[in-house]
């Protein structure tokens, strides 16, 4: 059931309601609405062809540039997206809210976002839905008062998966260090807000340190010395993110330390270091194909198809008997499983 949540891709509706098109995509039904989530009331686009911007903060991470791959692979599946201007924050919030407001300027027909912050751009969001901009907001999360579509994952639930699991392991007692992702990111403040929740039951386990590594390999590898320097004789570490997990495993061999249990992700290098190590772990799951999703959510408010203001994923985490059904050793570490891109574009990318 899990490899079918993460490997569908898009499908067809049957009549969209928009009067230029016969067709509408479907988002992957791993998406679900949000309880009590009212639909998008925007009336069908009159246009035939459609330029879409997409403002990312960042491609700071493997996860983060698979997601774009596939963001483009899925506007160039459409003729009727005759532009698609994508705008690279490189990391920084204020420039993050000044390419929003230059795909306002330039008058684009609905803004895919992907924040770096879960309030900075708020101001710019709210300046294009006064000018009557579509907005679509996934993977990770802003606050405006008014926007288009949200597509999210429950960030929560994968802090609370990786938790239970240490709280698990280690018998409800002892000291773990945290790998977190990017400061301020909703996704980290959710993820370690998740292992707060469950650690509040276990008084004898303790978060003795923590740093963030950005979600990413080289990053995480830095923080993770750093932390069992200082700390080499912890019990478990929780990890916000599969790459960094992968270094952080390879920062306990290399320096003599045994294999405690740990929190991964749903990464191709976290699992084969899994599988090749023998780790104690699991695999909360965040999928990449929210760019994807995030074109097909643009597509379905232009074409006026239905569609709920907020949708949430919640796959289950990979456990260890299910490591074969998802790694690909014929993949390098750098892809994260699941993805809709076709075969020949994943061995081009990530082909050994």
């Amino acid at each position: 059931m899990l490899k079918k949540i993460l490997l569908t891709g898009t499908m067809l509706a049957g009549f969209a309601i928009g009067p230029a098109f016969a067709d509408a995509p479907e988002l992957n039904p791993a998406l679900s609405p949000v309880a009590g989530a009212p639909m998008v009331d925007l009336p069908a686009s009159t246009k035939q062809s459609f330029v879409l911007g997409f403002s990312n903060i960042s491609v700071v991470n493997t996860w983060r540039v698979q997601m774009v791959e596939e963001l483009k692979n899925e506007a160039a599946l459409h003729p009727e997206i005759s532009q698609l201007i994508i705008s690279d924050a490189g990391g920084d919030v204020n420039r993050q809210v000044a390419d929003i407001e230059s795909l306002i300027a330039r008058g684009v027909d609905a803004i895919l976002v992907s924040p770096g912050s879960e309030v900075a751009l708020n101001g710019a969001l709210e300046k294009a839905h006064a000018a009557g901009i579509p907005t679509i907001i996934f993977s990770s999360n802003a606050t405006p008062e008014h926007y288009t579509v949200k597509l999210l994952a429950d960030d929560a639930q994968f802090g609370r998966d990786g938790a239970k699991f240490l709280a698990e392991a280690l018998g409800g007692k002892g000291n773990v260090i945290a790998l977190r992702g990017i400061s301020g990111n909703s996704i980290d403040n959710d993820r370690f807000r998740g292992v707060t929740e469950v650690f509040a039951d276990y008084p004898d386990i303790r978060i003795i340190d923590q740093g963030f590594g950005d979600w990413a390999y080289d990053k995480g590898k830095q923080v993770c010395e750093s932390l069992l320097i200082a700390h080499p004789d912890v019990q478990g570490i929780w990890s916000s993110g599969g790459a960094m997990t992968q270094a952080c495993a390879e920062v306990l061999e290399e320096n003599g330390l045994p294999m405690i249990p740990m929190t991964g992700e749903a990464n191709n290098g976290f699992l084969r270091t899994w599988k090749e190590k023998g780790l104690q772990s699991v695999a909360p799951v965040s999928p990449t194909w929210f760019g994807q999703q995030g074109v097909i959510a643009a597509l379905r408010v232009l074409e006026g198809a239905p569609i709920a203001r907020d949708n949430l994923v919640n796959p289950p985490p990979i456990l260890g008997d299910q490591i074969d059904g998802f790694y690909r050793a014929d993949l390098g570490d750098a892809y994260w499983v699941g993805s809709p891109l076709p075969d020949e574009k994943l061995k081009e990318l990530y082909g050994k």
